[in-house]
């Protein structure tokens, strides 16, 4: 009996030591599950960090780029720099961003490439001059959860400026030219948004350089109504023009059939075309850029030159700046309190003086320069800059005007001993060498035009199309006061829109009591692409992106 109750207990340890032997290797597999688990977590929130910091850095990239052609456009910085910013970096942060963590930043700095040319003038195929400098980015994040999980990551890209001027048109906005007589341009032409093409005659693209970096149109933005005309586009590479004939962006193969019908002349977005970096609406307003660089400058028609104040009869002829408030604009149903500048009387020449023999000494700023302004213009009025007497600019290498304000052309302008000149405003008015302020409340028949013109770049703002209301389009981009029905106005030049007015919002309206349309007879200033431009022409800037790669 004493044996049996022996070996019952040890059966029963041996049973206890095998239980707890199950239960030791249970508790490790089952601990080995956990701990597999859990490193499995821990590996695919690192993974899942790693990407965010990667995407991180990669926004960082972009944004660094965007701010770089931001400051060369706006002169904030010279556009051959070594090293942007001169010093630290620039800060993207994602503060409000609901896809990355909370407080996460990117630190980036854009440096010169290390090649021995510098920058390299190049030659586009419509004959365009670019200056091209190799850079490259550099982009480090640092993940605000994980601080051991950081990317850096870099970038290649090519800085390219091309003169605003070496396009015949460029419009930060959307694009329309919608003529209803016939019309031909020659030159670049650029929209940074959507493009609209259309006529009731015949307009022809006589250019190898048609890029919209929205979409393109065979139609009308304001309406449905159909323009029963031809829009002929030049094929690049040949003597041919192809038209349209309805092939746009809505087209199902506009992708391909664009370039096989126009070999590359025509492209939108689909094909690669950006939007061009352009100066803000900042750098014409008087705490702006051209203001502070003005050689001379008029404010409320005190005139200064170089800081110091020009006395009329002393300094300059009478008469020379004079303050006036006898035009009526039908556009905008308002009088204009108007500055008007004699511009050959800034240029010493009083009434009566012969030729090469002027009276007083030439004012005209020596970095041709001209900044203009009013601000103390009552509700009831309009303010505007007229400049008058100028169809000779008595400066060698030309002249350039810049207003806040509408600025008014009147009679021909530089078109004896041509110089690169420009006008930049809140809008362009274009009145002929028969205007007469006497004539302005009058109906149209009363202001009957006289051929006139121009020879000049503009920089100016337009107001913006909707449904049933045209803005005027390319064709009314200068603006105009007169019954020009038969007569012709001449414009050689670019044609350049940067913001939408400010100033003058009237809405464009044809017929009495605004207007009758000129024949237009409008071209590009080929010596703009031959690289003689205004004083203080702006850049366009552009990005190339080339290879990146990760540190």
């Amino acid at each position: 009996m004493r044996e049996l109750m022996l070996n019952n207990k040890y059966a029963k340890a041996q049973v206890f030591v095998l239980l707890y032997g199950i239960l030791v290797v249970a508790a490790a597999i089952l601990g080995a599950f956990l701990l597999k688990n859990a490193n499995e977590r821990l590996l695919v929130q690192r993974q899942r960090a790693q990407n965010e910091i990667f995407y991180l850095a990669e926004g960082g990239l972009e944004d660094a780029i965007k701010k770089f052609n931001y400051a060369i456009a706006n002169y904030q910085i010279d556009p051959n720099v070594d090293r942007y910013p001169a010093n630290g970096t620039i800060t993207t942060s994602y503060s409000n961003s609901t896809l990355f963590p909370s407080g996460a930043t990117v630190e980036s700095y854009i440096s010169a490439a290390n090649i021995t040319n510098g920058t390299r003038v190049v030659t586009d195929p419509d004959g365009s001059a670019v200056f091209v400098k190799a850079y490259i980015v550099t982009a480090t994040a640092v993940h605000p959860k994980y601080g051991t999980i950081s990317a850096t990551l870099k970038q290649a890209f090519l800085r390219r400026l091309i003169y605003a001027f070496q396009h015949a048109v460029f419009y930060n906005d959307d694009l329309e030219i919608l003529p209803g007589a016939a019309m031909t341009f020659a030159g670049r032409i650029h929209s940074n948004k959507d493009m609209y093409l259309g006529t009731h005659a015949t307009l022809t693209i006589d250019n190898e350089y048609l890029h919209s970096a929205g979409n393109i149109y065979n139609h009308r933005k304001d309406s449905t109504d159909s323009m029963l005309g031809t829009v002929s586009i030049k094929k690049a590479g040949t003597t041919n023009f192809e038209a349209m004939a309805g092939l746009d962006s809505d087209s199902s193969d506009w992708l391909t059939e664009s370039q096989t019908r126009w070999n590359g002349t025509v492209k939108s977005s689909v094909h690669g075309v950006t939007e061009l970096t352009a100066p803000s609406v900042g750098s014409i307003q008087p705490d702006g850029y051209y203001a502070s660089q003005a050689g001379v400058k008029i404010e409320n028609g005190v005139i200064t030159k170089n800081g110091v104040p020009l006395v009329e009869g002393t300094d300059m002829p009478v008469g020379t700046i004079a303050t006036s408030t006898t035009f009526y604009s039908n556009r905008e149903g308002k009088y204009v309190r108007m500055t008007n500048v004699d511009l050959k009387k800034l240029a010493g020449y009083a009434s009566g003086d012969v030729e090469g023999s002027p009276s007083f000494t030439n004012n005209l700023p020596s970095n041709g320069l001209i900044y203009a302004t009013r601000n103390d213009t009552p509700s009831n009025q309009s303010p505007g800059v007229r400049l008058v007497n100028g169809s000779q600019i008595y400066r060698t290498n030309g002249l350039t005007v810049v207003s806040n304000d509408p600025v008014y052309v009147q009679g021909s302008y530089n078109t004896v001993n041509k110089k690169p000149s420009a006008v930049y405003s809140d809008a362009i008015n274009l009145l002929s060498n028969s205007w007469s302020d006497a004539n302005s409340t009058k109906s149209v028949d009363n202001r009957v035009a006289s051929n006139t013109e121009v020879n000049a770049a503009f920089i100016s703002g337009i107001d913006q199309t909707s449904t049933g209301h045209y803005n005027g389009g390319l064709e009314n981009y200068p603006r105009m006061h007169e019954k020009w029905t038969g007569k012709e106005l001449k414009i050689k030049g670019s044609f350049v829109e940067l913001w939408n007015s400010q100033i003058a919002l009237g809405a464009w309206v044809y017929g009495n009591p605004q207007y009758t349309a000129p024949n237009r007879n409008w071209s590009y200033d080929t010596d703009f692409a031959s690289g003689s431009m205004p004083p203080f022409t702006p850049w366009a800037v552009e990005a190339y992106r080339g290879a990146w790669w990760k540190e």
